[in-house]
């Protein structure tokens, strides 16, 4: 959420209550790499 809030990408409050549900690191870090290059945040969950 982060990555995407510097970025000025927003994010739907369903996708924020995902990242903050999800306990997987191994996830997290693939949203994380996908926010450094999407161009919005359906990108990044896809």
């Amino acid at each position: 959420m982060t990555v995407l809030s510097a970025r000025g990408i927003a994010i739907s409050r369903e996708q924020r209550e995902r990242v903050e549900a999800c306990t997987d690191l191994d996830q997290l870090g693939v949203w994380v790499k996908r926010a450094a290059t999407a161009s919005d945040a359906d990108e990044v969950f896809a």
